[in-house]
């Protein structure tokens, strides 16, 4: 099992989830809305805590060593 960091950066979640069909929506400083239409994400920049990565993962279903 892969050690989860305590920070991932907001850049390559943005990447991984625009390759799965998210689009920007909306920025407001530090964070990025994005939405596939059905399910919408708030990425902060530059770093994402785990926590709200998780929630990320757990949301749209991505598998975890993707983002890594």
């Amino acid at each position: 099992m892969v050690k989860s960091p305590k920070t991932i950066k907001g850049d390559k979640i943005l990447k991984v989830l625009s390759k799965h069909g998210f689009e920007f929506k909306s920025r407001n400083g530090s964070h990025v809305s994005l939405s596939n239409g059905q399910i919408h994400v708030t990425v902060v920049l530059p770093l994402t805590t785990i926590g709200v990565y998780k929630k990320i993962c757990r949301l749209t279903g991505i598998s975890f060593e993707e983002f890594l």
